[in-house]
């Protein structure tokens, strides 16, 4: 490489060094492309010693290769690349990067008036993309001293992020949870912040109570019969609630049953007859599973904020980023059709209405129509409209 690009990048390297010390953080040094190889998410990694050409296939990069089954998972914009001369041909991360923020399939609307809550972990409230959209935030609430992470930087993104969100002018009250590794110890903390939850909501006026509850967490019934009460309150008074794994809330879950991120390695696009003009191609998972039962979410291979100023790419998502994902739908769909929620059974109609409208692909699969979902909406209010209408006529015919 001409010596002058050299050290040109060998400046850059350094300043990133400096920048990073200066943030209390430290780069580690990879001289042997073993060291990562199995490394969920590339994270200030100084990766310029290393030659990556023959390994193209260590990083998915495109939809048309299959992703490993192990190695790197994913990168942030923390990471230092070897120089272009020293990359996989046709690799540029930086520029992935940014072709992932966009969300994928997001409908006309943008969940304006819907009033979203988010139990998750620790957040860094300040990041641009979202602060504007944290109607509330209650922070740990045992005043525990814990940093922002990943995590929640990527619920967010995927739920509300201006250019990666779903619902990028839904409202949200973040709670924040700590995930103990005691599992008694944690399941008193979850059953407490869903209990200032639930005071919380009560306190609201009936324009800000909460319209949905976006957990990017599970568990089991068995495990504790109080979150299920707690959560079940929450649904009896007109939240609808999104889990992940779990039957603590009866078709609330994103589990096997129900719902699957699109997560396997092998990608494929959906057929473009069932895309409106002008939208991207949908990035769906040649899965193979029981398509009356299972939905897939396309998080795969998408851009979301880190837990502070910078972003991360994910190779492969999971059901902690469909839940944001589906919480984001549903306020879409809700968004000027609020008289849908005095329906009884509206939270599961949403449920069917998910599985109703799925689009198929080429493999007879089915990925999530957030516009299909949104339509269906639409129509009910519009029938519950006339209705009240004619009801109001008839009044008046009376006198």
């Amino acid at each position: 490489m001409n010596k002058y690009i050299n050290n040109f990048y060998n400046a850059i390297r350094a300043i990133r060094h400096k920048i990073a010390k200066q943030n209390g953080k430290q780069y580690i040094k990879v001289k042997n492309i073993d060291e990562i190889k199995n490394v969920h998410t590339l994270d200030y990694h100084d990766l310029s010693e290393l030659d990556l050409r023959e390994y193209r296939y260590l990083f998915d990069y495109a939809p048309d290769v299959s992703m490993p089954t192990s190695g790197v998972r994913g990168w942030t914009t923390n990471v230092i690349w070897p120089a272009p001369d020293k990359m996989p041909d046709g690799f540029n991360p930086t520029e992935i990067l940014e072709q992932a923020k966009s969300p994928v399939y997001r409908p006309n609307t943008t969940g304006k008036g819907i009033n979203i809550a988010v139990m998750d972990n620790p957040l860094d409230v300040n990041n641009p993309e979202y602060a504007d959209n944290i109607n509330f935030f209650q922070g740990p609430l045992n005043n525990e001293n814990v940093s922002p992470n990943k995590h929640s930087g990527m619920v967010m993104g995927h739920l509300v992020g201006k250019s990666t969100g779903m619902a990028p002018d839904a409202n949200v009250y973040y709670f924040t949870k700590i995930t103990y590794q005691d599992v008694k110890k944690r399941n008193k903390e979850y059953a407490n912040v869903l209990r200032s939850i639930i005071k919380f909501n009560n306190d609201q006026k009936p324009e800000n109570k909460i319209h949905i509850l976006s957990c990017s967490w599970g568990g089991k019934q068995k495990n504790s019969q109080e979150i299920t009460a707690l959560l079940n309150q929450l649904e009896k008074d007109g939240v609808k609630i999104i889990l992940c794994g779990s039957d603590y809330v009866e078709e609330a879950t994103l589990s096997g049953r129900d719902f699957m991120p699109c997560n396997n390695p092998n990608m494929t696009n959906i057929q473009p007859d069932v895309q409106k003009e002008g939208q991207e191609l949908l990035h769906m998972a040649n899965i193979s599973f029981d398509s009356d039962k299972v939905i897939g979410i396309p998080t795969n291979m998408r851009t979301t904020p880190l837990e502070s100023n910078g972003w991360q790419y994910r190779i492969s998502g999971g059901e902690s980023s469909s839940a944001p994902y589906i919480a984001g739908v549903y306020a879409c769909a809700l968004e000027g059709n609020q008289l849908f929620m005095t329906r009884p059974n509206w939270q599961q109609e949403l449920n069917d209405m998910l599985k109703a409208t799925a689009i198929q692909t080429e493999q007879g699969n089915y990925m999530i129509n957030p516009s299909g979902i949104r339509d269906q909406v639409a129509e009910i209010v519009e029938q519950m409209e006339m209705t009240i209408i004619k009801q109001q006529a008839n009044q008046r015919d009376d006198y």
